[in-house]
């Protein structure tokens, strides 16, 4: 039984679509994917960065696997982290990566490669915000070419596509029809078709 968590911050809860399907919702249903027999968790949390993730995400897995489970994890964060919210960063890119780091080695060691994938934080309106987070996308490429862990580069393509930064009705939260935008962005991209399917 194939047993799927995504974690992340609001963008991954879903925060903003009336739906309460957010993305995962809506990938869920593209994929094809049985449900049930297979499981969907959403560990998005509001406000969580990439040091909150990595403090909680095990525990949280751990307390939901059954005997029969197979776990299959996907991160996506650096949002949060990339925000200025009192005039300082709250995250330094290297802290980002690290937090990253640490995050998927430890993903990789319990539950195997081929079970983990990580995809690129979203892009937000404003500017300045959103060229950090692009920064911070090109470091996370770099560190899981490094770890050959599978990453999905959302960000340059979302960042590029207007009807989706149109959706963001506060600057940051897709509501459905940007969901639908991102679920049918990653069920495109081989890495979320082999990790769902494999």
């Amino acid at each position: 039984m194939k047993t799927f968590f995504f974690f992340g911050d609001s963008l991954t809860l879903g925060v903003n679509d009336p739906s309460l399907h957010g993305w995962i919702g809506q990938l869920s249903l593209v994929s094809g994917v049985p449900v049930p027999p297979a499981t969907f968790y959403n560990m998005g949390a509001r406000k969580h960065s990439s040091l909150a993730i990595a403090k909680r995400w095990k525990a949280e897995v751990e307390a939901r696997l059954i005997a029969e489970s197979k776990p299959r994890l996907l991160f996506t964060f650096g949002v949060v982290d990339m925000a200025t919210p009192a005039g300082q960063q709250n995250l330094s890119i290297e802290e980002s990566v690290e937090n990253a780091r640490t995050i998927l080695v430890d993903a990789v060691e319990t539950y195997g490669k081929k079970n983990i994938v990580m995809v690129s934080p979203f892009p937000v309106v404003n500017l300045e915000h959103c060229a950090r987070i692009g920064e911070l996308s090109a470091a996370y490429l770099d560190m899981c070419a490094d770890y050959d862990i599978s990453y999905v580069d959302i960000f340059t393509k979302l960042s590029q596509h207007e009807p989706y930064l149109n959706n963001l009705s506060d600057g940051i939260h897709p509501s459905e029809e940007g969901n639908a935008i991102i679920a049918s962005t990653l069920h495109s991209h081989e890495h979320i078709v082999l990790w769902m399917n494999s």
